[in-house]
This record gives C-alpha cells, sequence and structure tokens, in this order.
C-alpha cells in the first residue's frame, strides 16, 4: 500500500482509471466473444445441422417420388404417360444427386455421417442403374410383369435401405440440431453470467478505485481546508496531522504543517515583543510622569522668585522717591 501512496497523484489517477478502462475491455471484450460464439454456433447450427436436417429430408421425399413415379410409369397406359413419369424420375434423380453431394461437400470432417453417405450413395448407383438400365426399358417394351417383378423383388430391398438409412441420417441430423440448439442456449447463459460477473467485477473495482482515491487525496485535502479555515479564524493551535508520504498531498501536508508553525513561534515573539514594549512604554510614561511634576516645580519656584523680584523692584522704587523727596526738600 505505501507504493501506492508514494505515487503522484496522476499516477494514482492514471493507475486507477487505467485498471477501471481495462476492466471496461474485459467486459467488452468478453461481450464481443459471446456474442461471436453464439453468432458461430447460430450459423453452424444452420449452415450445417438444420441445412442437413433438410437435405436428408428432401432426399427422402426425392426418393420416395422417384420410386412413386417408375410405378405410375408401370400403370402408365401410353407411351406419352410413361415418358412424362420417366422425365419426373430423371429430375428427382438429378435433384437427389445434387443433395448427395451438398451433403458429403458439408460434411468432410464429419467422418461417420461421411461414411454413411457412402453407403448411401452406393445403394443408390445400384438402385439407378437397374431402374434406368433394366426396369424402364422393359417397361417401353411392355414387360410391364417383368419390370413389376424387378422393382417388387431387388428393387424394393433397395428402395428401403435406403429409405432406411436416410431416415437414420435425418434422425441423426435433426438430434445434432437439437444439440446444437441446446449448446447454443447454454453458451448465450455462460456469456451472459460471465458478463455480468466481469461488469460487478468492474463495478466493485470502480467503487473500491474511487473510495480508496477519496481516502488518500480529498480526506487529506478536506483535513487541509479545515485547518486552513481554522488558522484564517486565528486559531494556530490546530494540529496538521503528519503524514510521510511521497506524493503531492504528503508534500503540501508537510509544507501547510511547517508554516502552521511558523506562524505559531512568529506570533509568539510578536506577543513577546509586545510585552517588551508594554513594559518599556510604561517606564517611559513614569519617567515623563516624574520630569512633568518637576517641570511644575521648578515653574512655581520661579513664579515665587518672579513676585519677590517685583516686590523689591516696587520697594526700590518707593525708596527712590522718597530720598528725591528728601533731596529736593534739603535744596530747599
Amino acid at each position: 500500500m505505501k507504493w501506492f501512496l508514494d505515487l503522484t497523484t496522476r499516477g494514482k489517477l492514471f493507475l486507477g482509471f487505467g485498471m477501471m478502462i481495462l476492466f471496461l475491455l474485459g467486459v467488452v471484450a468478453t461481450a464481443y466473444w459471446g456474442i461471436s460464439s453464439i453468432q458461430a454456433s447460430q450459423r453452424s447450427l444452420y449452415d450445417e445441422q438444420f441445412a442437413n436436417a433438410v437435405d436428408l429430408l428432401s432426399l427422402r421425399a426425392n426418393e420416395n417420388g422417384v420410386r412413386a413415379a417408375l410405378l405410375n410409369m408401370m400403370a402408365a397406359t401410353t407411351n406419352a404417360e410413361r415418358e412424362t413419369w420417366h422425365q419426373e424420375i430423371k429430375q428427382r434423380s438429378e435433384e437427389v444427386d445434387d443433395t448427395m453431394r451438398q451433403l458429403a461437400e458439408r460434411n468432410q470432417k464429419a467422418l461417420r455421417l461421411l461414411d454413411r453417405l457412402r453407403e448411401l450413395n452406393s445403394l443408390r448407383q445400384d438402385f439407378a442403374k437397374t431402374r434406368d438400365g433394366q426396369i424402364i426399358p422393359l417397361v417401353y417394351a411392355g414387360k410391364e410383369e417383368q419390370a413389376r417383378a424387378l422393382a417388387l423383388g431387388l428393387q424394393l430391398d433397395r428402395y428401403l435401405k435406403i429409405r432406411t438409412i436416410a431416415q437414420e441420417l435425418g434422425d441423426e441430423a435433426v438430434q445434432q440440431a437439437r444439440a446444437a440448439v441446446a449448446e447454443s442456449e447454454q453458451l448465450g447463459k455462460r456469456t451472459v453470467n460471465l458478463f455480468m460477473l466481469m461488469a460487478i467485477a468492474a463495478l466493485l473495482l470502480g467503487v473500491a478505485m474511487v473510495s480508496l482515491l477519496n481516502r488518500i487525496i480529498a480526506v487529506p485535502l478536506r483535513t487541509v481546508s479545515d485547518v486552513a479555515s481554522q488558522v484564517a479564524r486565528g486559531d494556530l493551535t490546530v494540529n496538521v496531522p503528519n503524514d510521510e508520504r511521497a506524493d503531492e498531498v504528503g508534500d503540501l501536508l508537510r509544507a501547510f504543517r511547517e508554516m502552521v508553525t511558523k506562524l505559531r513561534n512568529t506570533t509568539r515573539e510578536l506577543h513577546e515583543g509586545v510585552g517588551v514594549l508594554a513594559s518599556s512604554s510604561s517606564e517611559i510614561l513614569a519617567t515623563t510622569t516624574q520630569v512633568a511634576s518637576g517641570a511644575a516645580e521648578t515653574a512655581t519656584a520661579v513664579s515665587e522668585t518672579t513676585a519677590t523680584v517685583e516686590e523689591v523692584k516696587q520697594t526700590a522704587q518707593v525708596a527712590s522717591q522718597k530720598a528725591r523727596y528728601v533731596s529736593d526738600s534739603a535744596q530747599k
């Protein structure tokens, strides 16, 4: 934890928000992976299992159509009708060939299914060879009984085997499609659960980072703000927390603690100086009072002396007048 506290504030913010961004990217990546997986599963379901089931269903339908067309051809009474049913047989046989080719190309990696398709194709080739080489010529030749004997004998066994294999493959394809659907649903649920876990983890990390940054950045700054408010009101008895962390908040706390200490010392020195000045002022006031008292006494003495001198002057004047009067009297 100490290493995190010693990081710069910018480093803390980069680390905290970087981790939240990484978790957010993880959530996005998880969502993308889940969606891509579901899309791949759906694409595989549609392009493989569903396509196999549809093609095998189409194959069975066309084989049944070929069988029905052949029977109708044998029951036809005119060559025009026989030709119409013969064209139906050709068309459906071509569709079956295309379907078999698509199945073989689509399932190159499904070895078991590929083996069954090869077995099915071998039976079809034998069936088509007998049909096109023997039964249809007999029908055109008017030999319906011989054609019917072949169609209801060996050809029927081959047809039933073809139908059985196609039915089994179709059922397997349906089961695989259902399994793929269930797997896709499970994948979707797992993806949603994983996405929710990632989202909850990202949310918890965000809350934890906000709480941590609040505790290691906002709370100390709030403490400094409160201390500054008390100092602004003139209260220098506040205690600034001592924090040895090496980031900007630690530097601010140490600088503010030093500032408060210096202000406290300066204020104490000012108080001591004011006390000294007050004491000196008292002494000066006392001295001034004494000097003023002495000056008053001196002024009184001077006033008394002045009065005495005035009295002496008046006496001298009287004496002078009397002396002049005596002198004048003597002359007469």
